[in-house]
């Protein structure tokens, strides 16, 4: 009975192995850079800007000139003055040098009056930089 149930599972064992994905990337897609830019601000590690398509919909674009030294950085949406990211919004997460675009929710665009970015390290559960349009 083993002589027959061995070979029938190795079979099946092999079948349910899934096939490695080697014309896949890893990382998704570089979002297109909307052509409007409604505000730049400027640090001594990155560059932060408020683009607008022709439309109504908004891009964050975050530039990292160096590499940063939190590799779990995350960018939270908040009201200005607050430090609570529990009650705002995740924009997304940067990593190493490079340009990380963000579409922004089309019912809650970044209102430069009344909200600001946070920089928050989830790891040590630190905010790293506030950036206040």
């Amino acid at each position: 009975m083993l002589m027959v149930l061995l070979p029938v599972c190795i079979v099946l064992a092999r079948l349910a192995t899934p096939q490695p994905a080697m014309d896949k990337l890893l990382q998704p897609a570089i979002v297109a850079a909307y052509p409007v830019i409604i505000r730049t601000i400027e640090k001594p590690n990155f560059n932060i800007s408020i683009r607008k398509s022709n439309d109504t919909a908004y891009q964050l674009e975050w530039v990292n000139k160096t590499v940063l030294t939190w590799p779990t950085a995350t960018i939270y949406k908040v009201a200005k003055g607050s430090n609570d990211i529990k009650n705002g919004a995740l924009i997304g997460r940067i990593e190493a040098r490079g340009t990380y675009r963000f579409n922004l929710p089309a019912n809650q665009p970044l209102n430069q009056s009344t909200d600001q970015l946070i920089l928050y390290d989830f790891i040590h559960q630190q905010i790293i930089d506030t950036i206040t349009f």
